[in-house]
């Protein structure tokens, strides 16, 4: 085999071994969420719309934005966040209280890893990651939904 063909099966096999990588980060990226066969196309938009909350709460935490966040809670929700932070708040209060957790732990990524929908409930599992002293540390994250008056609200945020 000469030179220029051992080259060129090389890149080809690197290429489609990033290619490989790469397809796979985007993979996990959505597999936290199980889309499954619904009975009926409004069933199909509700479960949609569950994913979106989901969605939006990662985007307020990776951006840093409690604005993407505070539009799904409802009159009071539940929060028990690491720095003992724990009980029910009013939405001001929540918005306060996820603000100063947001700015203390800037997230450097977040990712849900599991979640599980029923008619009127659901859950997701993540981890935030964040960066202190040029050190890399962990969190996890659950979020609890519930379905109230034809759409989702957090019912619960617990960090530690």
């Amino acid at each position: 085999m000469n030179t220029k063909l051992q080259a060129s099966a090389v890149c080809a096999f690197f290429l489609i071994f990033f290619q490989f990588v790469i397809s796979n980060e985007g993979y996990s990226q959505v597999s936290w969420w199980k889309n499954k066969n619904y009975s009926s196309e409004a069933k199909r938009q509700k479960f949609a719309d569950c994913k979106k909350v989901f969605l939006d709460i990662a985007d307020g935490i990776n951006y840093e934005s409690v604005y993407l966040i505070i539009p799904y809670f409802g009159s009071e929700v539940y929060l028990n966040f690491v720095d003992n932070e724990k009980g029910y708040y009013s939405p001001d209060q929540a918005r306060f209280i996820i603000e100063s957790f947001l700015t203390n732990y800037p997230a450097t990524s977040f990712k849900w890893k599991v979640s599980n929908a029923s008619d009127n409930y659901a859950f997701a599992l993540g981890k935030h990651k964040y960066k202190k002293n040029g050190s890399i540390y962990k969190f996890d994250v659950s979020a609890s939904l519930k379905y109230v008056y034809g759409k989702w609200l957090i019912d619960q945020l617990i960090v530690n």
